[in-house]
């Protein structure tokens, strides 16, 4: 059964007038919501008179629509019954209207949004699988893709067949790493010789004095040396060592246990 549609006279707020009303109780109510009619304004008898018309009319009795007609029309008589007791409560009553109807719609939205939420579930699931390709292999390309003229290949058959080696580039000489190596020996020979001229030497001087970290090392095992022979002694003051040549030396120009050679590590380039 189709809604039954309701003419009222002049009960619609339009641009400051008051027009006609053509439509179902459900509009009804969301205009009274909307601030378009006012309930004072609503005439509930006039309402039952046109539905019982209707009912008449389809000669028969839908007990369905009856009992929704019957629900709606009583929630108007009481909205309108407690505005005519209490005209405070006016503001109130619509607001209640007011938020029923936004329940109502609330409930609606969610109703669709579960409706889709097992479409979304199975759509992201889906999505969340990564499908990756294995590792494929691939065979090594051997083929030799360079290209030269007949006479270089000539030239170098020939070479091979000599058992000559590859000539080198000109002007690009090949070098070698040469090691540096300090003597010991030559290093106490040369602190000895510093301290018969001026009598003491600086240990933190003959450090500076050294080029690379290879003489550095032989200039302290040297320095080792000559102290394990009694040959110096060396004294600290204010943070620095300071090396004298003992009171009676030995009288010998290098101590003879005094290794030849210290170490290797610094490189130099040589062409070879």
């Amino acid at each position: 059964m189709d809604d039954p549609i309701f003419h009222l006279t002049g009960i619609v707020r339009s641009k400051g007038e008051m027009e006609d009303f053509v439509g179902p109780l459900s509009l009804i109510l969301q205009l009274l919501s909307k601030n378009k009619i006012e309930i004072r304004d609503l005439s509930i008898s006039l309402i039952l008179e046109q539905y019982l018309e209707y009912l008449d009319n389809l000669k028969r009795m839908d007990l369905e629509i009856a009992s929704e007609f019957v629900a709606m029309a009583s929630y108007l008589m009481l909205i309108k019954t407690k505005m005519l007791l209490s005209a405070g409560e006016e503001v109130t009553e619509l607001d209640q209207l007011i938020s029923s109807l936004e329940e109502l719609k609330r409930r609606d939205s969610y109703a669709r949004i579960k409706a889709v939420v097992e479409t979304l579930r199975d759509m992201s699931e889906r999505a969340g699988v990564t499908y990756t390709k294995p590792p494929e292999y691939i065979p090594p390309d051997n083929t030799y893709r360079y290209t030269h003229k007949i006479a270089d290949l000539l030239r170098a058959y020939r070479r091979i067949a000599r058992g000559e080696e590859p000539s080198q580039p000109a002007g690009k000489p090949f070098t070698y790493p040469r090691p540096i190596v300090y003597s010991v020996r030559d290093k106490a020979q040369e602190i000895l010789q510093k301290l018969s001229l001026e009598g003491a030497a600086q240990m933190s001087a003959l450090v500076k004095a050294a080029g690379s970290r290879s003489e550095i090392v032989a200039i302290f095992i040297a320095v080792l040396e000559l102290c394990r022979v009694g040959e110096i002694e060396f004294i600290e003051t204010q943070g620095d060592v300071t090396i004298y040549r003992a009171v009676a030396p030995l009288d010998l120009p290098v101590p003879p246990d005094m290794p030849e050679e210290g170490t290797g590590g610094d490189v130099s380039n040589g062409n070879e």
